[in-house]
């Protein structure tokens, strides 16, 4: 996605302002409950992206935490069931 100081990778912080974006640009259907909010979702995340828990998301890690995540996908694809 982006990454917002330039240091090469994505903190929580940063991947909540991506998720914000993400649900501001696609609207209210991707937000069904509370549990979908953008803290919670980066929260989830980087549980099960950051393989070795250093709080920070490297391009390989947040790929392929992509390709395995069906439901991130769908909304970083915008493949959003409405």
């Amino acid at each position: 996605m982006y990454d917002i100081d330039g240091n090469g990778t994505i903190d929580e912080k940063e991947m909540i302002k991506i998720i914000e974006a993400i649900y501001e640009m696609l609207g209210p259907e991707v937000t069904k409950s509370a549990d979908d909010s953008p803290r919670k979702r980066a929260k989830m995340i980087f549980e099960k992206m950051d393989v070795n828990n250093d709080k920070e998301l490297t391009l390989k890690e947040f790929v392929d935490g992509c390709l395995a995540d069906k439901e991130l996908f769908q909304i970083l694809t915008n493949e959003v069931k409405k």
